[in-house]
């Protein structure tokens, strides 16, 4: 059972995949089997962005990638709990449902954050028990996600913390993530029931 149930894309089952999307499949479920969220439907499709990437499957040849790449980069820079809550504020600032479902779950697996500290990051709050980085992450996100240049004492207070080159890959999975956001919901990606 689905919340959103207005895919504007259909899923793509296996069987019917080109080369290409196989291949693109088959890393998916090489590399997604420890995903704490539901990525493939009950008949083995793609789900959320994966689903619209398969589409274009030139482009997600591409973004599968580089996604793949930057995420880890940022993760080594500035940790797993860092990396989680500035996707948590981009994902829910696109309204991006999937995101929100997928990372949510990731965050509290990951990121080892707990829900109370989950919820108040999608609520629009920054949790008071953050540490150093992780607060450092919440401000630049939020201020990444929105709009203009972000204010100079952000910047330069999350240089202070994380260093020039843990803001350059936090700035970098902020602006994947929006681009995440902004596919999940031009296609009106279903979000799976929590289970």
């Amino acid at each position: 059972m689905l919340y959103n149930t207005e895919a504007r894309l259909p899923y793509i089952k296996p069987e019917d995949m080109n080369e290409k999307q196989k291949k693109f499949y088959d890393i998916h479920i090489n590399a997604f089997q420890t995903m704490p969220y539901v990525w493939l439907t009950d008949n083995k499709e793609l789900n959320g962005p994966s689903n619209v990437l398969c589409h274009e499957i030139d482009l997600g040849m591409e973004f599968l990638p580089l996604n793949r790449d930057i995420i880890k980069t940022n993760v080594e820079r500035n940790g797993w709990a860092a990396h989680e809550i500035a996707i948590l504020v981009t994902v829910t600032a696109a309204k991006g449902q999937y995101g929100m479902y997928a990372h949510s779950m990731l965050a509290k697996q990951n990121g080892k954050l707990t829900d109370e500290q989950i919820a108040s990051i999608m609520a629009g709050v920054k949790p008071a028990d953050l540490g150093e980085k992780e607060s450092a992450a919440f401000d630049l996100a939020v201020a990444l996600n929105g709009v203009g240049a972000i204010p100079g004492s952000v910047y330069d207070h999350s240089v202070k913390v994380l260093g020039q080159a843990g803001v350059n890959s936090m700035v970098f999975a902020v602006g994947m993530f929006k681009m995440v956001g902004t596919i999940l919901n031009a296609y009106n990606e279903p979000v799976p029931e929590y289970r």
